[in-house]
């Protein structure tokens, strides 16, 4: 009786384990966290087009891939951030406009629509 018990406390552990597993976000490349805080300024531009921009800075391909139809597609009037961590900017940009990404390898990020 003891055994079920514990077994079944077993499998309940390892499938919230599993859950939350699914919904953290991958590792960002070191690049893009460890990099110092940034200002970003831009106008009527899109959200896809602002981007890449964040990984240029320390070599990384941020690439925006099928995202017509989104917001990420449209223009808006201002883009601004202070002394914001690049990582922080692309996780904002990312979820405003309703987008997901991947991690590919230390040098790649591939962002689409859901």
């Amino acid at each position: 009786m003891r055994a079920m018990i514990l077994i079944a406390c077993i499998a309940i552990t390892l499938s919230v384990v599993g859950v939350l597993a699914q919904n953290a976000e991958p590792a960002f490349p070191s690049c893009l966290q460890d990099a110092p805080p940034i200002n970003v300024d831009f106008r009527n531009v899109t959200i896809a087009k602002v981007l890449p921009f964040l990984g240029v800075s320390c070599g990384i391909d941020i690439r925006v891939e099928d995202v017509e139809g989104t917001a990420a597609a449209r223009q808006v009037p201002s883009v601004r951030f202070q002394q914001t961590k690049p990582v922080k900017v692309f996780l904002f940009l990312v979820r405003s406009a309703g987008l997901k990404f991947s991690v590919l390898d230390d040098k790649t990020i591939v962002v689409t629509k859901r």
